[in-house]
């Protein structure tokens, strides 16, 4: 074998040569080959026993990288070899020393003289240190687990003879562990001491005033609080059925009063920011209820961002009709994720609406075509959706933390599910056929059935624009539509100047009508229809501008102010109100995708806060997080670069682009990683090899959505809630923590969407170059 053959194989078996240097080193170099290589001819396997032989020997070389340095050349010793080295080949030199096991071999002889290792290390650390740049710590959607350190502050007092003089003492912490007595000063018990405390009466603990023994552990002081805190412990010989009575009392009263003083600040802070994410989430939450073998829609949640993200009446009615919706639901039941296409297309009997899934489109062959289709006529939205389970445990905390009885709510308690929606429409808008494709005949399970789901939606207060008090009735009424004819309806809700009323679907009306509800005194009284829904049969009506407003007005004022036990039961904003943080305390335990989290600071990437991510989310795919760190250099670090910089989230935070698509190839043959401009992917003749790679299974796509919404405020709906359990605690700390709200300026969503994009690539749709794309390349 000539020594050029000797070399490539030297080269192309690096790795293993090195994998075996340890086993040279403990005389098992055959064991190692044998483990390592058994498939190898044996005359590759001889040359790599004499390279590693040779690599392993002892020298006394003197070591110089002075040729190819980068940084300033030292003089030192190593083991009485004399060495000049700048600190990059020190680095190596003891990197490569450790792995000889502390000896001076030929093998780290060459690795300090051979500038393409010398190389490789400055990048790979160069690697490393963007890499930490943008590793974030991590934060669970799911509620923090105290575990046996779960504590509250309950609001009543203890006292004992033997114990400061009588006084009833506030308790600090109390759990299944012992009690903290807070005192003004130190108290002359000393530790070890049995001390008999009476509790009072107290519901869901004590049935009557009970004697406890509890034993004193320590003292200490509270400098947050400037009090003396007193530690006791249970006796051995407490009775049992109590402590268990006192755990689930803990338990119980965990989420209506506060925690012990730590624990409450920790709550706090995560309540803080999730209530931040959802507030500022481009998703739509939509909550689902079991109907029969299937889910069914109930109610959506607005709040300001989500509603200026999404068309959402668009969003609703892509999910109104109940055959369409069935297909949705089967398919989030199995995939948890799901993509709704709803619009018009043009046909040759007129414009036709249609409803479909992705993968619907693509069992039946027609999803370039519909797509081709529905961006062409511009009439059209995409969903992207998904799906999340609603625990009864997360329910029963929801009524609890906001003290709203289910049985008041009972359509509420039914809900089972969540359905996350959010508006994909920019990446198809654009899109058009790479190639031909066959144009079916179109499918009658995509057309609307007529058969709706009724959606309801809530909305935080300040998006409310109503200015007047509405009260939910159930009245008989009648509206008059000629001289001698008539519609009955019935009286749905009512206000000072407007009301909602239910008549026969198909009813025709003008656009003035005269109503009368025999029962509230209203005869005849002039209305204008605001709105009319001829399917539904909903109507919204207004008082007509005429002499007799003002006298209807405040007739039904003086009637509401008569009767106001009755009608405060009936407030829809009441109502309303206690809905919509209950759905929100759902909603912020189960947000669909990884949220980063932003603050105000000098430095770009020092303003990547904390990431929150649910449990099997996979938005964070090709990456993986390391116990509760999160690398985020794959969708933000530049590419190229020697330092760690991001033009993505400087353009994010100047308000430059609000969203991005990151795509990378993973080449399943060795798993490595090939990052793909958006351009390219999009628009290029690049995305046709991606198709060809992925139709022959040599890659894997991974398309992720990196959407960044500037925070709307300081405070959200809920932050006064919030900080209210903590303010019985530490003021200094609530305030610090309310303070602390205004130094959020954005909230940041990665979403993986590689199902979509790998579908659209292999079907054979590709994005028209925009004029300024087109401009960009005649520049270049």
């Amino acid at each position: 074998m000539s020594a050029g053959e000797e070399e490539a194989i030297i080269k192309q078996y690096q790795p293993l040569i090195r994998a075996l240097i340890p086993y040279e080193q403990q005389n098992k170099l055959l064991e190692g080959i044998n483990k390592f290589s058994k498939r190898l001819p044996s005359s590759v396997r001889k040359i790599v026993k004499e390279e590693v032989v040779r690599l392993t020997s002892l020298t006394d070389a003197p070591a110089d990288n002075s040729a190819f340095a980068q940084f300033p050349v030292m003089k030192f010793k190593h083991f009485g070899v004399q060495m000049r080295l700048d600190k990059v080949g020190a680095q190596i030199l003891k990197n490569e020393t450790s792995l000889y096991q502390d000896r001076y071999t030929v093998g780290v002889f060459e690795s300090v003289m051979n500038s393409d290792f010398y190389q490789t290390h400055i990048k790979k650390e160069q690697f490393k240190k963007i890499v930490d740049a943008f590793n974030v710590e991590s934060q669970s959607f799911t509620d923090i687990d105290f575990g046996d350190d779960i504590a509250v502050r309950p609001n009543f007092t203890i006292s004992s003879p033997d114990f400061e003089k009588g006084r009833h003492c506030p308790i600090g912490s109390l759990s299944h562990r012992g009690i903290w007595v807070e005192t003004k000063r130190p108290p002359t018990a000393s530790t070890g001491d049995v001390i008999t405390f009476t509790i009072p009466e107290v519901a869901g603990f004590t049935k009557e005033p009970t004697e406890i023994a509890l034993e004193l552990d320590s003292v200490k002081y509270n400098k947050h609080l400037g009090k003396y805190e007193s530690h006791f412990i249970f006796t051995e010989d407490i009775d049992l059925a109590l402590l268990a009575t006192l755990k689930r009392y803990v338990a119980i009263t965990a989420f209506k009063q506060p925690l012990q003083r730590d624990l409450e600040i920790e709550r706090a802070m995560q309540e803080l920011e999730r209530d931040r994410i959802l507030e500022n989430s481009p998703w739509l939450p939509v909550f689902l209820a079991p109907e029969k073998r299937t889910l069914k829609p109930i109610i959506a949640l607005y709040t300001k961002a989500n509603v200026e993200h999404n068309k959402s009446e668009k969003v609703l009615d892509s999910l109104r009709d109940k055959p369409i919706f069935e297909v949705l639901c089967q398919e989030l039941l199995k995939y948890n994720e799901a993509y709704v296409f709803h619009g018009n297309i043009k046909t040759k009997s007129g414009n036709v609406q249609i409803t479909a899934t992705h993968r619907q489109l693509l069992a039946m062959g027609q999803l370039s075509a519909l797509v081709y289709l529905l961006a062409k006529s511009n009439d059209f939205i995409c969903t992207h959706c998904r799906l999340d389970t609603i625990a009864k445990e997360d329910k029963q905390k929801a009524f609890a933390i906001h003290d709203i009885a289910s049985k008041e709510f009972e359509h509420l308690a039914n809900i089972s599910h969540v359905m996350y929606c959010k508006d994909v429409s920019n990446y198809l808008s654009n899109l058009t056929l790479s190639a031909k494709c066959e144009f079916k005949p179109l499918s009658k399970a995509l057309r609307a059935s007529g058969k709706n789901w009724r959606i309801d939606f809530v909305m935080e207060e300040e998006l409310d624009r109503r200015c007047e008090n509405r009260y939910v009735m159930d009245k008989p009424a009648s509206i008059k539509t000629g001289l001698l004819s008539s519609i009955d309806a019935r009286l749905v809700d009512l206000s000072a100047s407007g009301m909602q009323l239910n008549i026969p679907p198909q009813s025709e009306l003008q656009s003035e009508i005269r109503v009368t509800v025999p029962e509230l005194k209203i005869k005849g009284e002039k209305y204008k229809v605001v709105y009319h829904d001829p399917v539904g049969g909903v109507v919204r009506l207004c008082l007509a501008e005429d002499p007799r407003k003002d006298k209807v007005c405040s007739s039904v004022d003086t009637m509401v102010e008569g009767n106001s036990a009755y009608f405060k039961v009936r407030d829809i904003a009441r109502m309303q109100r206690s809905t919509h943080r209950y759905l929100w305390e759902l909603a912020v335990r189960h947000m669909p995708s990884l949220a980063v989290l932003c603050v105000m600071n000098r430095y770009t990437l020092d303003r990547l806060k904390t990431v929150y991510q649910s449990e099997n989310s996979d938005d964070l795919y090709p990456f993986s997080r390391t116990q509760n760190i999160i690398p985020l250099h794959g969708f933000f670090a530049d590419k190229g670069q020697a330092k760690p910089k991001s033009q993505m989230l400087e353009s994010m935070f100047k308000a430059a682009s609000d969203s991005n698509l990151v795509v990378h190839c993973v080449r399943k043959s060795d798993s490595r990683l090939v990052f793909i401009k958006e351009k390219d992917f999009l628009f290029s003749k690049l995305r046709l090899q991606i198709k060809t790679q992925l139709e022959e299974d040599k890659i894997q796509l991974s398309a992720t959505d990196v959407t960044a919404i500037r925070c709307h405020g300081a405070t959200t709906p809920l932050t006064k809630k919030r900080l209210a359990q903590l303010s019985k605690l530490d003021k200094t700390m609530y305030d610090k923590l309310e303070s602390m709200q205004a130094g959020y300026t954005h909230c940041i969503f990665i979403t993986n969407m590689s199902s979509l994009h790998h579908d659209l690539v292999k079907d054979n749709l590709i994005a028209k170059p925009e004029v300024k794309d087109l401009a960009d390349e005649g520049a270049a």
